[in-house]
């Protein structure tokens, strides 16, 4: 039972140190007395969004596709990474908003 969790905080390992190399943060967030929240915000140039880490294969439980999809509603991006392949897209994402929003400004 232990592997599940393991392979899941490696993923979460990985984003921080994705997060990291490209300057973002990538906070642990915790919302007391109100479960399925995403794991994870993070704080990119231009853009902040929120991040729900999965052991690979991984699926949403119900009260995350809740809260997911009330957050959603209310305008948050939220992103769900199971593998290496999940994360570098997101930063890529977030790499991308940067460039987008530099342009804009021009």
């Amino acid at each position: 039972m232990t592997t599940p969790a393991r392979r899941e905080n490696h993923i979460e390992s990985y984003l921080l140190s994705r997060c990291r190399a490209n300057g973002f943060l990538c906070l642990k967030f915790v919302s007391p007395g109100r479960g399925g929240v995403p794991d994870r915000i993070v704080v990119a140039p231009n853009s902040t969004v929120f991040v729900e880490v999965k052991r690979p294969g991984g699926v949403l439980e119900k009260r995350q596709r809740i809260t997911h999809a009330r957050m959603r509603r209310h305008g948050a991006e939220i992103h769900v990474v199971d593998d290496g392949e999940s994360v570098d897209g997101l930063v890529a994402h977030l790499l991308e908003s940067r460039t987008d929003q530099q342009g804009e400004a021009s």
